[in-house]
């Protein structure tokens, strides 16, 4: 019997934490044997190379809005749609009456007042299973108008229960629960090489997109604090492409701060199936965002067996909070924590970074999310 899942994006023409997770989730389902047809769908244009070492040789199609659909009479004749009191874009609405029939169950990635996808719901069938994943930053109601098309949702997944709290109360969508990230190179990641407990001065490590809410500042002056102000000679790595313009703002931090002997900003892409690579190279991973949905970098770090260490921002309180160093308030608290993990014996980073990777394998791998989002789509 033939079983056909679609996963939506709102984009799939770049590389990043949706798209990734979009990609990831795809490959799961099919690699789990309970959908023999997964189809990627996304309403703007599709890189389909960006994802060709993730899917492999997967049998995964894509689907997006045909190409007259951006053509001046179509959008005539949404607008005209519109002027007799139409709520969604007309031609978006008949292709997926439609396009809706040929599969069994949906899987939505989306983000707060996104859109994109309720044309999907507007065609919902009794008989199939609709589940979104959110990626929220910030703590805002919906839109009134939107949350009808959450309550048609079987489940509403967010990172974790703080997120779950809001949405259960603020948006009054009963139907949330939590479930954090699949991360892409999990396999290669927990093979990597251990962290070297006998290093006197550790490597530092950013990876994703460069860009002004991941806050690349606080790590320069963590730096800054470290090697300048209490004389250790640690060394950072910031891997990722980013905005020209906060690229620009970066390097000359890095010189105001005499930090260019210290500091590696590779503005280059790397594969999601490659980062075990990039995390083989620090022995902690920072995230000092002002703004975070996960981040899926930390779980990576944690599978590779690294140090994880930064805010208290999107999921890292629910992770890695229980753990000593992991999880700080501000910047100061910060820079306590990692000189105080500097100064443990060998032994004691030893046993703190098994603790790690054990809480990952037991708590946060791929196994245990992947087979909770297959139960969700269980009768």
């Amino acid at each position: 019997m033939t079983k056909s899942l679609l996963i939506a994006a709102p984009y799939l023409d770049n590389i990043g934490g949706t798209e990734i997770e979009a990609v990831t989730t795809a490959v799961h389902f099919w690699d789990s044997g309970e959908y023999n047809k997964v189809t990627l769908f996304s309403p703007e244009k599709i890189n389909a190379e960006l994802f060709l070492d993730m899917i492999g040789t997967r049998a995964i199609t894509y689907l997006k809005y045909p190409s007259f659909f951006k053509t001046q009479w179509v959008g005539l004749f949404n607008r005209l749609f519109y002027k007799m009191g139409a709520s969604l874009n007309c031609s978006e609405y008949l292709f997926w009456k439609y396009n809706s029939v040929k599969f069994d169950d949906f899987f939505i990635l989306t983000y707060p007042k996104s859109t994109y996808f309720f044309p999907i719901i507007k065609n919902k069938s009794q008989l199939k299973k609709y589940i979104a994943k959110i990626t929220m930053w910030q703590f805002e109601p919906l839109p009134s108008a939107h949350i009808p098309y959450y309550k048609k949702l079987r489940n509403i997944i967010v990172f974790n229960r703080e997120q779950k709290y809001f949405w259960q109360s603020k948006n009054q969508l009963k139907n949330t629960v939590s479930l954090d990230i699949m991360i892409p190179n999990e396999k290669q990641l927990l093979e990597a090489n251990p962290f070297d407990f006998n290093k006197a001065n550790l490597t530092f490590g950013y990876l994703g997109r460069i860009s002004r809410e991941k806050n690349i500042e606080d790590m320069l002056y963590l730096l800054d604090f470290l090697n300048n102000k209490h004389n250790r000679n640690c060394k950072l790595i910031i891997q990722g492409k980013g905005e020209e313009t906060y690229v620009k703002e970066i390097n000359t931090l890095i010189k105001e701060l005499s930090l260019t002997e210290t500091v590696t900003l590779e503005n280059e892409f790397l594969s999601p199936t490659n980062t075990h690579y990039f995390f083989e190279k620090i022995d902690i991973f920072l995230v000092t965002s002002k703004n975070e949905g996960g981040p899926m970098t930390a779980l990576e770090a944690a599978a590779c067996g690294r140090m994880v260490m930064g805010y208290d921002i999107g999921a890292m309180k629910e992770r890695f909070g229980h753990l000593p160093y992991m999880v700080n308030t501000n910047f100061d608290e910060l820079c306590t924590s990692v000189l105080n993990f500097m100064d443990l014996e060998p032994f004691a980073k030893s046993n703190l970074l098994s603790e790690v990777r054990n809480h990952y394998i037991v708590s946060l791998s791929n196994s245990n999310k992947g087979n909770a989002l297959l139960n969700l789509f269980k009768d």
